[in-house]
């Protein structure tokens, strides 16, 4: 089975939240409306596309196929970003030296 838009978005919110245990964005008008987005109950307008990949760092193309999720993705997972943070402060010399 193919997945749809709505499919596609979940996952995004999802992976938001598991990375940042956070309330997903909610780039679309209203709270309602995303929520209609995500059931696959209305289709996005174009400006809602453009504003769910400006706000999740994903393509359009992504959003719509699932093809080429992050093209551009900078962000890192906190788990990561966790890691990299101790090992910034393993690095630091000793103030007592």
């Amino acid at each position: 089975m193919d997945k749809t838009f709505a499919d596609h978005l979940r996952q995004l919110c999802n992976d938001y939240f598991y990375d940042y245990m956070d309330t997903p964005p909610c780039p679309v008008s209203s709270y309602e409306r995303m929520n209609s987005l995500l059931k696959g109950t209305r289709k996005p307008t174009m400006d809602e596309l453009v504003k769910i990949s400006e706000v999740y760092d994903v393509s359009i193309n992504y959003l719509l196929t699932g093809d080429g999720m992050f093209p551009s993705l900078h962000r890192i997972k906190k788990k990561e970003a966790e890691k990299i943070l101790r090992e910034i402060e393993e690095l630091r010399p000793d103030p007592d030296m």
